[in-house]
């Protein structure tokens, strides 16, 4: 009999189920790592679909299970690949279909990136996955994984780089002159609420952007206002330049836009796929009260 169960990107709401999935998943095989490290890591991935997903599966409104997928670049397969990392379901969940829901979802979501193979590992004694992924396709590797640390390797300066929100590796932070800041603070607010952004005031005449909780020893990717009172003056919009967001979903997108609208900001472009860029490129587009134009983008597929 079917069951009654979604599979979709992680929301900033879901973030905290799928670290408790994940914990009891790590504690059953041994692997210590931290409540806050293991938290981190799973809203910095959430955040990041250029690097993986983290996948959820709900059922009757809770999260029942929680997929963590990597992208990377594979020799052995000849190009761009992907790593199951995790794959945990609630215990009173399995054996109805949940796993082989998630790594369906999981090769789709792979496939979509480009990803020519999808890995993954069993550790011995787990005869039911086993099972599953036999059934499934998956073959067994002839490699046992070997792994070390590098945190010890890594500069001090650098050791929280990737715990917050970063847009790539090069680019550190933005600050977008406003106007008005209270008017602007209104706008992002609510803009940027559905992507999981809220504001922090770390100086008077400036607000940052960023997950909930304690502010990041790095601070955050996106500043509105004037770090410098002096530096104050009227703002103009630069023909070319727009500012675009991660969304974990495409109804954070949408969701999105219609807060945007709302909050006082004027449409540029309706939610909807950009194929133009790549096929499960879907963006909203709008300018917001100084006539800044802002974007926020999600690349997975539907949910």
């Amino acid at each position: 009999m079917a069951i009654d169960v979604t599979i979709r990107p992680a929301r900033p709401a879901d973030v905290g189920p799928a670290v408790d999935l994940l914990r009891r998943q790590l504690d059953e095989h041994g692997i210590a790592l931290g409540d806050d490290a293991l938290e981190r890591s799973v809203r910095a991935l959430s955040e990041r679909p250029e690097l993986g997903r983290v996948l959820v599966a709900t059922r009757d409104g809770a999260v029942a299970g929680v997929a963590v997928l990597s992208f990377l670049w594979t020799l052995e397969h000849g190009g761009p690949g992907a790593w199951l990392d995790e794959l945990y379901v609630e215990p009173a969940q399995r054996r109805c279909g949940i796993g082989r829901r998630l790594t369906e979802a999981a090769l789709e979501v792979a496939a979509a990136h480009g990803a020519v193979a999808l890995d993954l590992e069993v550790e011995d004694g787990h005869e039911a996955a086993e099972r599953l992924y036999r059934s499934m396709g998956f073959q067994r590797h002839r490699r046992v994984r070997w792994a070390r640390r590098l945190d010890e390797r890594r500069p001090a300066a650098s050791s929280s780089a990737g715990a917050g929100r970063r847009p790539f590796a090069s680019l550190d932070h933005l600050s977008l002159g406003v106007n008005d800041l209270a008017r602007a603070k209104r706008f992002y607010d609510a803009a940027l609420a559905p992507l999981g952004l809220v504001a922090h005031q770390q100086i008077p005449s400036e607000v940052g952007y960023g997950p909930p909780g304690e502010p990041p020893q790095e601070g955050y990717a996106f500043y509105i206002g004037f770090e410098d009172p002096a530096e104050t003056r009227p703002v103009a919009p630069s023909a070319g330049y727009h500012v675009a967001f991660n969304a974990p979903s495409r109804q954070a997108v949408r969701d999105f836009h219609a807060a945007a609208l709302g909050a006082g900001g004027r449409d540029r472009g309706a939610p909807g796929l950009r194929p133009r860029y790549h096929e499960s490129y879907y963006g909203a587009f709008v300018i917001d009260p100084d006539g800044h134009h802002v974007e926020a983008v999600c690349h997975a597929p539907e949910e």
